[in-house]
């Protein structure tokens, strides 16, 4: 590979580019090691800086892994390229929860209607399992958020699309955000019981295969958070 040398102001913007592009063209793959950062900061002409901050942000980000006393390695996982640099950007619209729930939308909607059409029985003993565990919570519903996301993420696998598997995945500590705040809402005003049964509603069409259902009561389910999100926005609460 042919690294260029860099004179710019974004020297680390730059740096980020070249080595995202060198994974593109396949001049470095999964499991490869990079020179050290003594060597491409030579090889760029920029201080050992920079290049450190564009090593730096490329681990965050699932890109790169640092180990140290041996050297800085392509992740081996080609998902981890590609979809884990996605989690940063949600980290930083943590904030913003009517971003986060049409994400969700998008998702998971779609996720409903490949699971109908897809489940197997192991899909549907750890739905069940976690519908079991959310009814017998009721109605404090006090431990039944991680078991709400647990429902939502074993939906996403059952869609047998491991991308979207893995982009559930990804987003679930924002999505966990959304839970938090929906589910201290429902508590309040003690509607426990409907939010388990409009789960419950999305399992029961997903088991008997009916996606057209599945999608719909997946979409009315997140409307409904999305329109008590927004009337709490407006009063200013959150």
């Amino acid at each position: 590979m042919e690294i260029k040398p860099i004179r710019n102001r974004r020297t680390t913007e730059i740096i980020l580019e070249q080595i995202k592009e060198f994974m593109i063209r396949g001049h470095l793959n999964p499991g490869d090691k990079l020179p050290t950062e003594m060597e491409l900061a030579e090889k760029f002409e920029v201080s050992r800086t920079s290049v450190r901050e564009a090593l730096s942000a490329l681990s965050l980000t699932g890109v790169l892994e640092i180990r140290q006393g041996e050297g800085i390695y392509v992740k081996k996982s080609p998902s981890n390229a590609i979809i884990e640099p996605l989690s940063f950007i949600f980290l930083l619209e943590k904030d913003q929860l009517q971003n986060i729930l049409e994400v969700r939308k998008a998702l998971e909607i779609e996720a409903a209607d490949l699971a109908a059409q897809r489940r197997d029985e192991e899909d549907l003993n750890s739905m069940r399992t976690l519908m079991e565990e959310m009814e017998k919570d009721l109605p404090e519903a006090k431990n039944s958020e991680n078991t709400d996301l647990a429902f939502h993420l074993a939906l996403a696998k059952a869609s047998k699309n491991p991308l979207l598997d893995r982009l559930m995945n990804t987003v679930q500590e924002t999505i966990s955000q959304t839970l938090h705040v929906t589910r201290a809402l429902w508590l309040h005003s003690g509607s426990t019981e409907r939010l388990f049964e409009e789960h419950k509603e999305i399992y029961l069409a997903i088991a008997a295969k009916d996606n057209i259902t599945a999608r719909q009561f997946m979409y009315e389910h997140l409307i409904k958070v999305e329109k008590e999100l927004r009337r709490l926005h407006e009063q200013q609460v959150l």
